[in-house]
C-alpha cells in the first residue's frame, strides 16, 4: 500500500517541484550581473551571533553578518533522508529557514557566507531539533466513523499545512482498493469513502506532505450505513413564500430532477429577486439524508453567470406554516429547520472569473459531491439558500440534484 501512495504521491510532487523550478529560472534572470563579476579568491569573514528556533518539521535559523560589501548570499547545507540539501538566503535577511524534516530528531546543519566570486566563509557548524512535522501531528488526530455506503474521515490542520491523503477501503475480494487521492490545507477536513454494503470490511488513510514524508496508513473496521438514490419520480416543488421559483424561456424547476444533465432550470434574471435567494425541493419522503450531488451549467458557463457558488441546505420533516404565510420569507424559520450544510463550489484551478482549466471543466462535468452531517433526523423538506452566484447576479440556473440516504424502504437484494 505504502508503494501505491509513493506513485501517486509522484503526481502531487510534480506540480510543486515544477513551480520551484519556475522560482528558480525567473530568479536566475532576475539576479544576472551586467559587466564582469569581480573574481578573487579572498573568502569573506564568517557569521556570528547565531541562533535558531524550532518549527514544525523544522528550523528558523537567525544570524549576523559582517559589515562588508563584497558578500552575496548565505547558504546551509543539511542531510535530508542520507542526501545534503541547501538552503540559500539573501544578504537582505538576517535568517533562514529550514523546512521538510520528517521526523524529531537533531538536524545538523553548515553555515557560510558566499561573496560575489563564491568563495565562502569559514564554516559555522550547528543543530536544532525540529517541532513535530505537520504531517504526523494532522495523522494523530484522524477519526473514522461509519456513515452511509462507508465511513467519513476526519483530521485536524491547525497550521494549514498542504497534504495529500490516500484513501482506501478493503474489497470484497479481501484486496485493498485505492479510492481516492484527495489534497487538502483547511485547518478542519471531513472526507467520505463510499459505495459499500452493509457488511463490516477495513478502511484505512495514510498522509504524505509537499516533501515526500509519509505516515503509516491507519486502518479501522467499519460497518457502513445503508444509502441509495432517492427517487426522483416522487420530487415536486417545495415552494413556499419568498422562493425564488421563476422559469426564464420555458426551463422550470422540474428540470433539475429530470434525470437529465443537458436540461437545466433557470430564473428569470429581472424578476425581482435578490441574495440570499430560496427554493425548496419536496422529496416525497422522510429519510435520513447523506449526501447530495449538483450538476451546474457548462457550455460556455463553467464557474460562471448563474452557477451557484456559495449556499446553504436547510431541512425539515414537516412544515408548520402554510407554504404562503410570511413566515417563510424572512428568517425567522430557520429557528425550526435544521442546517444541513454551509457549501461552496470549488474551482479547482482557482483562477479568475472566465478562465477555466480542463480539470475544471472535468470537476463540474462529474458533478460537485455534498455532504451533510448525520444525526439531524428525518428530512422531507429540502430548502436552499443561494448566498452568491459566480457572476453574483440575480438569477439562478442548475442542471441537476440528487439526493442519497435512507428512507426506509430497501431496494431489492437489499
Amino acid at each position: 500500500m505504502r508503494q501505491i501512495a509513493l506513485k501517486l504521491g509522484e503526481r502531487f510532487l510534480l506540480r510543486y517541484i515544477a513551480g520551484i523550478i519556475m522560482v528558480i529560472l525567473i530568479t536566475s534572470c532576475d539576479e544576472d550581473r551586467v559587466g564582469q563579476n569581480p573574481i578573487d579568491s579572498i573568502p569573506p569573514s564568517s557569521i556570528t551571533h547565531v541562533q535558531t528556533e524550532a518549527l514544525p518539521g523544522g528550523g528558523k535559523i537567525y544570524y549576523d553578518l559582517p559589515k562588508e560589501t563584497d558578500i552575496s548570499y548565505v547558504i546551509c547545507e543539511y542531510m535530508f533522508k542520507g542526501e545534503k540539501k541547501i538552503v540559500r538566503s539573501s544578504i537582505y535577511n538576517n535568517y533562514l529557514i529550514v523546512e521538510g524534516l520528517g521526523e524529531i530528531a537533531p538536524c545538523e546543519f553548515t553555515l557560510y557566507l558566499v561573496d560575489h566570486s563564491e568563495n565562502r566563509s569559514e564554516p559555522y557548524v550547528g543543530s536544532f531539533t525540529p517541532l513535530e512535522p505537520p504531517y504526523q501531528s494532522i495523522f494523530k488526530t484522524i477519526t473514522m466513523e461509519p456513515s452511509f455506503g462507508g465511513v467519513i474521515i476526519r483530521w485536524q490542520n491547525e497550521t494549514n499545512a498542504l497534504i495529500g491523503a490516500f484513501l482506501y477501503a478493503m474489497g470484497d475480494s479481501g484486496q485493498w482498493e485505492e479510492r481516492d487521492l484527495v489534497f487538502s490545507s483547511v485547518e478542519e477536513e471531513k472526507r467520505a469513502i463510499r459505495g459499500y454494503d452493509t457488511k463490516e470490511r477495513l478502511f484505512g488513510v495514510s498522509l504524505l506532505d509537499r516533501f515526500g514524508n509519509t505516515t503509516d496508513t491507519l486502518i479501522l473496521p467499519a460497518i457502513p450505513l445503508y444509502e441509495k438514490e432517492l427517487d426522483k419520480k416522487k420530487f415536486k416543488d417545495g415552494h413556499l413564500l419568498g422562493d425564488n421559483t421563476t422559469s426564464h424561456n420555458g426551463r422550470p424547476i422540474q428540470n433539475i430532477w429530470d434525470g437529465s444533465l443537458t436540461v437545466l432550470w433557470h430564473t428569470v434574471p429581472d424578476a425581482g429577486f435578490t441574495p440570499p435567494q430560496t427554493f425548496t425541493i419536496d422529496l416525497g419522503v422522510e429519510a435520513q439524508l447523506s449526501r447530495f450531488m449538483l450538476w451546474s451549467r457548462g457550455e460556455s458557463y463553467y464557474y460562471n453567470q448563474h452557477n451557484l457558488r456559495y449556499f446553504e441546505v436547510w431541512g425539515a420533516k414537516e412544515l408548520s406554516h402554510d407554504i404562503n404565510d410570511t413566515y417563510w420569507s424572512g428568517t425567522e424559520w430557520q429557528n425550526e429547520w435544521v442546517k444541513l450544510g454551509d457549501f461552496e463550489v470549488i474551482k479547482p484551478s482557482g483562477l479568475p472569473l472566465g478562465q477555466v482549466t480542463d480539470e475544471d471543466k472535468a470537476a463540474q462535468d462529474a458533478g460537485f459531491e455534498f455532504t451533510f452531517e448525520q444525526g439531524v433526523g428525518e428530512i422531507r423538506y429540502v430548502r436552499f439558500v443561494v448566498k452568491e452566484t459566480w457572476a453574483r447576479t440575480a438569477a439562478m440556473h442548475i442542471n441537476e440534484v440528487s439526493f442519497f440516504g435512507d428512507d426506509g424502504i430497501r431496494d431489492e437484494g437489499n
